[in-house]
């Protein structure tokens, strides 16, 4: 048997509809209530492996009475599902449309004082020896183990639902392409995406997710309790099968085995199973329990995981430690096993999978240079709504694992997507100041966001490769000024520029470069933005917006990114033209203007203003800022001078988000 990593248990939470009131069912008076079995009898035998495969009787809705007394079956620590008391107190009809729910009171094992345990989810109830439904959801700070039992009917019609669609549409980006390439990405992006795996909750039922974690240090650990609720940290063990993962299911305990012969035994009604997101040198996981077992199909949780519909998420084992008993919520400690298949449905009656199922897997490594050496090994599930997320909290994980993230410090970041016929996106930027980790994970996000949600073309990313530079305090330069050696100039004329930088906590420092003209300019006003990669990118975005039409399109702009590292000179220029069919077709002619303007395109943006030359000149500090100098062209009969040192006054013109806009 191979050690296995730790992770908490799932909580018993269920969505209920806001605005809708809670009724118990009458109870008609003509029907006796079948015969239950009497409290304190032994706990019956888990199912034998053989016989899973044989469908139980089921009791039906219909069927419930207050007052009858019946049983459940959930593992309390190790592997053997125990017997608790159930006794039925209502039913809760139409919480939601088609949507009723049993109402009982738990005893036995503790329940009295602990609540509903955190991890029950899914526990199978029985009444008159009948499967008849599986404990879902209660409320925190309960003085009685009340649990909501989501009818066992509902749950098999999960299994109805088929396989995991392929062409399921993802929702869009959370950052736009445009706002991506101009860096206009929200610093608290990572804590407002993660919020997206806790529903929201109405009438004062706990969420439906308790998430337990390993490998995130104490801030990445706050973000995660922030956007998801009750967080707690476990320790694992890494499987060596974890190097260079195949980006397929499969791991041995937070590796990538083939996974322990017969773990699949102990998929059966009453046992715990768990829901894998990250496993790796990190892990993202939840744990509750199996509710029935035919043949291969497994129903869970009864409740809804993440609320995504058709999924794909593997399905592992999970040995309970113990049950930590709270106030608010208790909840179990266990460690997760083998993934033995997959679960493929995730609505509102609850998760169903199949053993034997694959649920691909994206590899991801993350390598963090600087105050520490250390290389991270992760595997994320492949759902295109909850990756990105998953990437951008397994990097901040990773560097605060390494090493820190709050605090003054400087981050250079270097990452490769490997994408399926389309070889690999490469991007790099650098990040500064006391928000430089979440930053660079949100950035992260962002990147991965646009290449499994964009709307162009569905993507496969095969892999994942970070490198993460960290540098003890922030390094950016801001950029105050620029000045060029004069601003009567001719076509085709070398000019030399000096730029005024401020260092952090530096003394001022001027940095040289020159730029040779187009020869071809015409007689009047040419302007050069200067500025960081970033800032030009947003600049140059901002003169010459385009709205790619096709994934290719839209991956040469990814293509094109430009980091704080580098200095970067726009020429510019007045010249009508317009952006078609997501390209910037600058310096058009009329008559060509014309021919577009009477057919009316919807794609067609007019532009008034055309970047005709492009400098880059890499730097050993980041830089921030741009600013703008503007030269007077004369062909002829012009004075090669002008004032000296000048920019067509005292110095440069600074540039702000809507520089492009500025330039007459």
């Amino acid at each position: 048997m191979r050690p296995s990593r730790l992770s908490i248990a799932l909580p018993l939470g269920l969505l209920l509809q806001a605005g809708l009131p809670v009724v118990l069912a009458a109870v008609p008076a003509e029907s006796t209530p079948p015969p239950a079995p009497a409290l304190g009898t032994p706990a019956p035998a888990s199912p034998a492996p053989s016989a899973v495969a044989a469908a139980l009787p089921t009791f039906g809705l219909q069927e419930i009475r207050s007052g009858q007394r019946g049983y459940g079956l959930s593992v309390f620590t190790g592997r053997t599902a125990e017997r608790f008391e159930v006794e039925v107190v209502g039913v809760m009809r139409n919480v939601n449309p088609d949507n009723s729910y049993i109402l009982a009171r738990l005893t036995g094992h503790g329940l009295e004082k602990s609540g509903v345990i955190a991890g029950m989810s899914g526990s199978p109830v029985f009444l008159d020896g009948r499967l008849a439904g599986a404990v879902a959801f209660s409320w925190p700070f309960s003085h009685e183990a009340i649990a909501g039992i989501t009818p066992i009917e509902s749950m098999h019609h999960l299994g109805k639902a088929g396989a995991v669609p392929l062409n399921s549409a993802p929702p869009l980006p959370p950052v736009g392409l445009s706002d991506l390439l101009a860096g206009r990405v929200p610093q608290d992006l990572l804590v407002r995406q993660l919020a997206n795996l806790r529903p929201a909750m109405a009438g004062g039922a706990v969420p439906s997710v308790q998430w337990s974690t390993a490998g995130f240090g104490e801030r990445s650990m706050g973000m995660l309790r922030e956007a998801l609720g009750a967080v707690a940290p476990a320790g694992h063990t890494v499987s060596s099968g974890m190097s260079g993962g195949s980006g397929a299911s499969g791991m041995s305990g937070a590796g990538g085995g083939t996974g322990e012969p017969g773990a699949e035994s102990q998929i059966t009604p009453g046992g715990s199973v768990a829901a894998v997101l990250v496993d790796g040198d990190l892990s993202l996981a939840a744990t509750g329990t199996v509710t029935d077992r035919i043949g291969g199909q497994v129903y869970a949780f009864g409740h809804p995981f993440l609320g995504l519909g058709p999924t794909g998420v593997p399905m592992a084992t999970a040995d309970v430690l113990t049950v930590l008993s709270s106030q608010y919520s208790s909840f179990k400690i266990a460690n997760i096993g083998e993934v033995v298949g997959a679960f493929e449905q995730d609505r509102q009656a609850g998760i169903a999978g199949r053993i034997g199922a694959k649920a691909p897997m994206v590899p991801m490594t993350v390598r963090v240079h600087g105050l520490e050496n250390r290389e991270f090994h992760m595997r994320l599930a492949n759902v295109p709504q909850l990756m990105p997320l998953l990437v951008g909290s397994s990097s901040l994980g990773s560097l605060e694992s390494a090493s820190y993230t709050a605090g003054p410090q400087g981050i250079d970041l270097q990452a490769h997507f490997k994408i399926a016929g389309h070889g690999d996106l490469a991007i790099a930027q650098s990040f500064d100041g006391d928000n430089a980790g979440a930053e660079t994970a949100s950035h992260l996000l962002a990147v991965a966001a646009y290449l499994v949600q964009n709307p162009l073309e569905r993507v496969k990313i095969e892999s994942i490769d970070v490198d993460i530079s960290q540098v003890k305090e922030p390094r950016a330069a801001t950029l105050t000024d620029a000045h060029a050696d004069r601003t009567v100039v001719r076509p085709g004329e070398r000019v030399n520029l000096s730029l005024d930088l401020l260092p952090y906590r530096g003394q001022p420092v001027r940095h040289s470069m020159a730029i040779d003209l187009p020869a071809d300019l015409s007689d009047g006003k040419y302007s050069l933005l200067i500025g960081d990669g970033a800032s030009a990118d947003a600049a140059r975005l901002s003169i010459e917006p385009v709205d790619p039409v096709s994934f290719d399109q839209a991956l040469a702009l990814l293509r094109s990114f430009h980091s704080h590292h580098e200095i970067m000179v726009l020429g510019v220029l007045g010249s009508p033209g317009l952006s078609v069919a997501g390209e910037a077709m600058p310096n058009l002619p009329a008559s060509l203007r014309s021919v577009w303007g009477v057919a009316g395109s919807a794609g067609v943006v007019p532009l008034r203003l055309a970047i005709v030359q492009t400098l880059r000149e890499p730097m050993p500090i980041p830089v921030e800022g741009l600013v703008r100098v503007d030269l007077d062209v004369r062909r002829r009969d012009a004075p090669a001078g002008g004032p000296p040192g000048g920019s067509g006054g005292p110095g440069a013109v600074p540039m702000g988000s809507e520089s492009g806009e500025a330039i007459q």
